[in-house]
């Protein structure tokens, strides 16, 4: 009996891994695409002012 609950214990602790493993990719991926829009709008607010944006970071 030790043996089948250890089982199942097992398979719902790699459930929960992959559930983990899935909201961690589409936290990345946000993130990524957070980064890239931040980056891009620093870009044209670096040309909009001549570079004088830079000073702010």
């Amino acid at each position: 009996m030790g043996c089948i609950c250890s089982c199942i214990a097992g398979v719902f602790e790699c459930i929960g891994d992959a559930i983990m493993c899935v909201v961690a990719a589409i936290a990345g991926c946000l993130e990524c695409i957070i980064g890239s829009i931040a980056g891009f709008l620093a870009t044209v607010l670096d040309c909009l002012t001549c570079g004088c944006f830079r000073c702010a970071y």
